[in-house]
């Protein structure tokens, strides 16, 4: 599983812009990049979403 800073990385944003599409603070969404602050899996789809990943579940 690639980090959240890769996947921000990937997408040329700053995590000021990042922060700011997701509708939270820099230094809020710096938390979750260095895992102080947990990150909802709501939270986690929209940042995924924001930098142009898709998600696809399958079942086994």
């Amino acid at each position: 599983m690639r980090s959240l800073k890769d996947i921000r990385k990937s997408s040329g944003l700053s995590q000021k812009e990042l922060a700011k599409k997701i509708g939270v603070t820099q230094q809020q969404y710096s938390r979750y990049e260095v895992g102080i602050n947990k990150i909802t899996l709501e939270m986690y789809l929209k940042i995924l979403n924001t930098c142009g990943y898709k998600v696809k579940l399958e079942k086994k």
